[in-house]
Order: C-alpha cells, then structure tokens, then sequence
C-alpha cells in the first residue's frame, strides 16, 4: 500500500487501483496517516524549494569532477 500512495502522488493510476486503494483506506488506520505524513512532506518540500531562488540554488554546494567520476564509476561497475 505504501508504494501505491506514492505512485499516486507522482502519476495517475488505473481507475481499479484507485477503487482498492480508497477502500483499504477507509478501513485501515495506519495507512491512512501514512497518506497523511506523504501529503504533509510533499508540501513542506515543495514550500521549501520555492522559497529557494535561484541565487541560493546556484550557491548550493555541489560535488566535485573527481567526486562524480568516482561515483560514476561506482554506478557502472554495479551494473556489471
């Protein structure tokens, strides 16, 4: 269920999925305050960013050449 709260926040899903899905919802706790901490972290980042300009985001820091190369490398050599 908890994938599927968060593919629903990202997508559209089928209409059957979403039936099942509203359904479980009404009858378990757990997952509906799990929907409840998904919605309020969505809007806290989002509120978050946009209050970021564009100065800021420049100004973020950010890995060096040798970093990324080596985590390139890292990521490659796991697809093997």
């Amino acid at each position: 269920m908890s994938r599927l709260l968060s593919d629903a926040m990202d997508r559209t899903l089928p209409w059957h999925t979403r039936l099942r899905m509203r359904l479980h919802l009404r009858i378990c706790l757990l997952c509906r305050q799990y929907k409840h901490q998904l919605t309020l972290l969505r809007d806290v980042l989002r509120k978050s960013d946009d209050q970021l300009t564009h100065a800021d985001h420049a100004n973020a820091p950010s890995l060096s050449p040798e970093a990324k190369a080596r985590i390139q490398r890292a990521l490659d050599s796991q697809d093997r």
